[in-house]
Parts: structure tokens; sequence; C-alpha cells
């Protein structure tokens, strides 16, 4: 298992500066993020100049000395702009379009797979519905990224079509070659024990590291709950395929701009590294 970061960690940077954060930081590789309305790479440009997109990201990465390991992409802005279960069916099609270019630019960057999110619950239609039209979408998209040799993969995030250990298995199970890019700090913020959280390690395709405790979605090491080298064995037992991604973030959402990213991905990084080597 390598290490990689996300590169939206660092929002206030450029792309280029924040692959050389992370360089900087021992990280031999970082995750890309694209969303719209957010910093670096937006994902109407993925698609509409997807040759620019790649050269920009591999410059980047090629003066940081770094590679990627996923490209995580929206398809529009925020949790409920564009979701893989749009209502609208044209936005469903214009998806399948988007993601045809976000996989051409993820094989040419050399990313190993791609993450996406799993939709959003619509009051209009109710939960059970809008649980459906996330697996419809996703399996459309599972062929498109195999295809090209990638992983797909979800995170199983707050506010979305599968915030439960429960509903994320239901989720992966329903969508054949799909897997979970596993965050426990969503089910933990959420209220749900790392206990009940633990049975979706054998589904995880990527995995994404941060501090968390009930009710808040990223914590400082002294304030989390979360025991990362019992995580780690349970990982290595399971066979694990991905590497580990520090997930810091600063952000205004939940609370994530009150912890210091920077000495919390190096803390976090230093104990995932002595349970690795344990």
């Amino acid at each position: 298992m390598a290490f990689t970061c996300t590169s939206f960690s660092f929002p206030l940077l450029s792309l280029a500066d924040a692959a050389k954060v992370i360089g900087l930081l021992g990280i031999a590789n970082l995750d890309v993020g694209a969303h719209e309305g957010g910093c670096h790479v937006q994902p109407s440009q993925v698609e509409a100049n997807p040759r620019a997109t790649i050269e920009s990201i591999r410059r980047a990465v090629g003066e940081a000395g770094v590679g990627v390991s996923d490209f995580f992409p929206t398809f529009g802005e925020g949790f409920r702009g564009r979701p893989v279960n749009s209502l609208n069916p044209s936005e469903r099609e214009a998806n399948l379009r988007r993601f045809r270019s976000i996989v051409e630019v993820s094989k040419a960057i050399g990313a190993k797979g791609i993450t996406l999110l799993p939709g959003v619950v619509w009051d209009e239609i109710g939960p059970d519905r809008s649980f459906e039209l996330s697996i419809e979408g996703l399996r459309r998209l599972v062929p498109i990224a195999h295809d090209a040799g990638l992983r797909l993969s979800v995170e199983c995030h707050l506010e979305s079509v599968a915030e439960s250990p429960t509903k994320a298995r239901e989720l992966i199970e329903a969508v054949p070659g799909l897997a979970l890019t596993l965050d426990y700090s969503h089910f933990v913020a959420g209220g749900y024990s790392p206990d009940e959280v633990h049975p979706l390690v054998p589904l995880a395709g990527h995995f994404h590291a941060r501090q968390a405790r009930a009710g808040f979605l990223q914590s400082s090491r002294r304030d989390g709950t979360l025991n990362f080298p019992d995580i780690v064995r349970r990982l290595k037992a399971a066979g694990y395929p991905g590497d580990l991604c520090l997930e810091y973030t600063w952000q205004e959402w939940r609370g994530a701009n009150n912890v210091d990213v920077l000495s919390e991905t190096i803390l976090l990084r230093d104990e995932l590294a002595a349970a690795l080597s344990g």
C-alpha cells in the first residue's frame, strides 16, 4: 500500500503547488480532484478539452515528482449538481458523455481508478427510487471504466443515498464490478461505530483516511476516535489492493476548516506508516 493525498487538501494553492507540497511531505502520489466550481480541475473543462486537461495535470505532477493514484470528479457542482442519479434523463445522458472524457483523462494521467459520488436522495421520489436511479446510473458507467483498465468506486458520504454502512453494502453489491472508496469518517460522523463499518473493508478499492468522531466529519488526532493501526490490519487481512489516501480537507462544509490540515496530514501519515511497517 502506497500513500497518496488529495489535491484538494490544499485548495488555496494551484494544482502544481499542491502537488509540490504533497511531494515535500514524502507522499509519492496524489488524488486529483475535479469538482465544478472548486479548485484545480473543472469537470466541464475535462469534457471540453481533455487533451489540455491531461497536459496540465501531467505538467503539475511531473514538476512535483509525484504520480497519480485516483481521479475524483463530480459531474457538476456540489452533491446535487448533475449527480449520477439526476432526475433529468437528459442530464444522465450528459453525464455519460462527460464520463467518457473523465475516463480518457484518468487513463492518460496514470490513475489507477476513478472515485465518484453515489447520488443524493430526492424529495420528489423518495429514498428508494433515488437509490434505484443510482444503481441504474452506475451500472452504465462501470463497463466504460473497466474497458479502459480502470477501477470505478464510489465514496458513500453523508447526505448521499448510501450514508449508512448497510446502504453502502447494498449499493456495491447491486452494481457488478463497482468498488467502494471507503472512508470511515463519513460513517462515524453520522453516528455509526467503527465496528459497523469494518465489514465494508473487503469491498474497498480505494481508501480515504482522516480522523473523525460522532458528529464531526474531520477531527484532529487528539480528538478523533478512529483506530487506524487496527484498520490497517484489517485492510491487510482482506488483501486490500489499493493505496492509502490522506484526505484532510479545508472547506466550510461540516466545519472541515477548523483543523490544521498540514499538521494532521503529517501526523496521520506517520501513524499509518508505523502501522504498515509493524
